[in-house]
Order: structure tokens, then sequence, then C-alpha cells
């Protein structure tokens, strides 16, 4: 990229995007049931659109542990919590109308509605995209998610694996990178081998440094499946290089698996060398919500971000464990935050 970030110290202003769905919404349901024939079913089951009516305890989380945050942009189908604040002053409502083009909506695809989060107006050219299942843990610094201007995420190759109809979305986004002009592009930088990304990652690009100097192209990267600290001004410049793709995927409805998703604005930050490396499984924890799931020794523990996932069907007892859930998060963060009424 030509943008000249090293020398630029982080006091610049950093938004928080984060998207919220109430999948109990009537209007919404009905809306959504006009369009649902074209749905995959394993990639859009009930399970993705589900509330599990805790979205206070995220800005609680917010208020404190990012006290630093410029402005919080809630990006939405039209609902919000009654016990919301919207007159706060960090606080920006976002309907997917406002930054949609009209010819995408009305959109249940969760990949165009983060796809076209750079179009929102006013959106600071550092933002950290959050989905409403994510919650920081612990006290954060704007360096936890840029340094000297930079993302801060992990760079691992990871080989696909086709494991689910979801592994798609991976090899599309890296289909992607290896159509992109390489002129701007590293698949090998000394930023891979930074222990700064762990030594488990080390050695991963170590080992599989062979099959990338053989093929000369991109095998995948393992994502993060946490906030996405993202420059508006990469997105742009990838946009331009592959417009084509973003079209095709925010004309989709529902999730297909054709669709890119908002990880490939991550995998181009890496492939593009233009960010700061760190320690993701130190940093984070992804928790799938299952029977039986300790939600509660994650919570208090040292990690800066979590996520408790709920995009599975092998819940047997999901309004058991949404109760574990909210017991633990009310227990983490019992006092209300200002964004409440």
């Amino acid at each position: 990229m030509g943008r000249n970030t090293g020398g630029l110290e982080m006091r610049e202003k950093i938004d928080f995007v984060v998207t919220y769905l109430d999948g109990t919404d009537s209007e919404w349901i009905k809306e959504k049931n006009q369009y649902e024939e074209s749905a995959v079913s394993s990639l859009n089951s009930e399970a993705r659109f589900r509330n599990l009516d805790n979205f206070q305890y995220w800005f609680r989380a917010v208020e404190k542990y990012a006290p630093w945050v410029n402005k919080i942009h809630v990006v939405t189908w039209g609902h919000l919590p009654e016990w919301l604040d919207t007159s706060h002053p960090k606080l920006n409502i976002i309907n997917h109308k406002d930054y949609i083009p009209q010819n995408y909506l009305p959109t249940f695809n969760s990949n165009v509605i983060e796809l076209n989060l750079d179009r929102i107006e006013g959106l600071s050219e550092y933002f950290v995209n959050f989905n409403d299942d994510f919650f920081l843990n612990s006290m954060t610094k704007p360096d936890d998610f840029f340094i000297n201007g930079l993302p801060r995420l992990q760079m691992m190759y990871m080989p696909i694996q086709a494991v689910e109809k979801f592994s798609s979305v991976l090899f599309n986004n890296t289909l992607v990178l290896n159509q992109l002009n390489k002129e701007n592009l590293q698949i090998f930088n000394k930023k891979m081998y930074s222990l700064k990304n762990g030594l488990f990652t080390f050695l991963v690009n170590i080992y599989l440094s062979p099959l990338l100097k053989y093929f000369n192209k991109y095998l995948g990267f393992f994502p993060d499946h946490l906030p996405n600290a993202l420059l508006k001004s990469s997105i742009t410049e990838l946009k331009q290089q592959q417009p084509e793709i973003f079209e095709e995927t925010s004309q989709n409805k529902f999730r297909t698996v054709k669709d890119v998703n908002i990880w490939l604005y991550q995998d181009y930050l890496r492939a593009t060398g233009n960010f700061y490396p760190r320690n993701s499984f130190k940093f984070g924890k992804f928790l799938e919500i299952k029977d039986g799931q300790d939600y509660e020794s994650v919570l208090f523990s040292n990690y800066k971000v979590i996520c408790i996932n709920d995009g599975s069907d092998n819940v047997n007892d999901f309004d058991n464990e949404k109760k574990k859930i909210l017991a633990a998060l009310n227990k983490k963060f019992p006092q209300k935050s200002t964004f409440e009424r």
C-alpha cells in the first residue's frame, strides 16, 4: 500500500461499530419470510438469528474497559432495545438503509451488512468492528487495536479445511487475494515470522514456508474470530481492485457459498503487510455455546475480549444455556452503563 503509517502516533480517533439484531421482531420476521426460500439452510439456521438478550452487557463492558472510544455506531435493521439511551453523545444509530445501497436491501446476510460498513457517514479511518456476541473482558488501551496507525492482528497461514459449507468463505477470500495484482502483496514478509504472533504461529509459518515458496500463492489465513481492527482506506483500496466480488456478495439476501466476508479485509492487511503483529490466542477467546459450557470462568479470566458464539444447532437445552450466560454476564457487569435509560 502507498500509505506511510510507520511513524504515526496513535492519537487518532478510534470508533467501534457493532451490529445488532432482534430476531424476535415480528416485522423483521415478516420481511425475512418473504425472501427465505432462497436461503441455504446450513448457512442461515435459526441459531444465526436468535436473540440472547444480553446487548446491555456489551455496553457495560465497553464503558468499563474502553472509555477512550470515540464513537459507537450501532447498525440495525431498525429495531433497538427499549433500554438503550439513543441520546448518548457517543452513540450513532445506523439503519441498514442509511449506508447500504437500496438495490441490496432488504438483506438478512451479515456479510452484506459488514462488507459495506465503510460506507457509514462519519465513520473514523480507524475503527473496530464487533458482533453483538463479542465482549470486552478486561481493561483495554487504543494500542490493543492499533499501533503506529496499523491494525493489530495475527498472521498465521492455514491451509483451508473443507469441513462445513461455511468453509467456502475462507476459500472465496483466499481466491480474491490470489487474483489481485501481486505488486503490492507479500506472500512472505518479516511480520509472519515475528514472535509477537506467538511461538505456535511462528512455528506454523516456518513449517508452511516450503509450500508457500513452491506454489507462490496464498494458502489461506487462520481467522481472528474476534473484534476486527480495520482501516477504512484499505477497504476502499481493495474494493477498487475487485469491485465485482463485493457487488456479487452484496446482492445475496442470505449467506451463500459464493460470499466473501469481512475477514477478507483482515486478510488483505496481512497480504499487504499493513498490520502490527499480535498473539490473538492470548488476546481473546472464542467460546461456543454448548451444553455444559463454563462461561463464568472465561468471563473472569484475563482475556481482553471473548466471543460467546451462538452459531450451533447442537445445543440440547438452549434456554438453560442462555440463563447461564446471562447470570455470568450479570455477575461480571452488575452495574448499569450510561448507555442504559
